[in-house]
């Protein structure tokens, strides 16, 4: 079978909101303008997909894994994926261009169980067997559903502000499903939990002194395991990536504060003033003061 590749603009508008929804209700082969649903396809946005209602069996990049009502899971960009069967499905999906999480990154990486289900679950998907994914109750599901709906219909309407909202109830569902995520009793979910918890921990006590040996216990696992993953996952190695997450803490208070730079370098976790700004012209391509200046 042929893999299609999705046209961005049967999803987004251009030039528009990075967030768009779509629903599929029934087994009607075709719903909406460019659905793909049981066509093997690839995408280079990412795609929330929340099974409300029935159930299928979903192709992921060369493996069927059934899926039921409850059951919630991400398509990263790039991903091949189509439903090989579908039975009385309902599902909404929540499309969303990966620069839109970035302006949030920092944030929403401080929540472990995004952490855990946006970074984490899709890596280690065909080695879990699927077993990690979100599946919530039909009671957490409903005021789920309604956010949804609300969504959905600021889609469809269009009024003044729509995209806003849109924007605005997406951010919120990442917020929920990682919260979710993190009070799953999985074994499996669990530990992908506690990958989450050393990046969130990173983020939120940046100025602490960290060792691979201490990163390697909060995650349960052998630095040799550790380390492949999470850069993998995050582009980093643990120790590269608290040093980014400093650096963007010590951009952020030199265009804020009026605190001096070796103050800030304190504050950001370095020790050696002269080490930090080092590092600050090596990431930023100009020197701290440079930076706060605008030029």
């Amino acid at each position: 079978m042929k893999t299609v590749v999705a046209n961005r603009d049967d999803f987004f508008q251009k030039g528009g909101c990075p967030v768009a929804l779509r629903t599929i209700q029934g087994d009607c082969p075709v719903q909406h303008e460019g659905d793909l649903t049981d066509i093997r396809h690839t995408h280079d946005f990412s795609e929330l997909i929340i099974i409300t209602g029935g159930g299928g069996d979903h192709w992921i990049n060369g493996i069927s894994y059934p899926v039921s009502a409850g059951d919630i899971f991400l398509i990263q960009g790039n991903t091949e994926h189509f439903f090989q069967k579908r039975h009385h499905l309902e599902m909404f999906n929540i499309m969303f261009d990966d620069s839109y999480v970035k302006e949030h990154l920092h944030t929403l990486r401080s929540l472990s169980g995004f952490n855990a289900f946006f970074l984490f679950e899709p890596t280690y998907r065909r080695s879990h067997k699927f077993q990690s994914r979100l599946h919530i109750a039909p009671e957490t599901m409903l005021p789920l559903k309604s956010e949804l709906q609300q969504m959905l219909e600021e889609s469809r309407n269009q009024p003044p502000g729509f995209d806003l909202i849109l924007l605005a109830k997406a951010l919120e569902i990442f917020v929920f499903i990682s919260r979710e995520y993190s009070l799953v009793k999985n074994p499996k979910a669990r530990s992908l939990c506690q990958l989450g918890e050393v990046i969130s921990m990173l983020e939120q006590r940046y100025k602490e002194n960290w060792t691979i040996a201490r990163i390697s216990r909060i995650a349960s696992m052998a630095p040799s395991t550790l380390l492949p993953i999470f850069k993998k996952v995050t582009g980093f190695s643990p120790i590269d990536y608290l040093l980014h997450v400093r650096l963007t803490k010590a951009a952020e208070q030199l265009l804020q504060t009026d605190a001096s730079i070796s103050d800030i370098a304190s504050e950001c976790g370095f020790a050696d003033s002269n080490y930090f700004a080092r590092q600050f012209r090596k990431c930023y391509n100009l020197s701290p003061r440079s930076y706060r200046l605008g030029k």
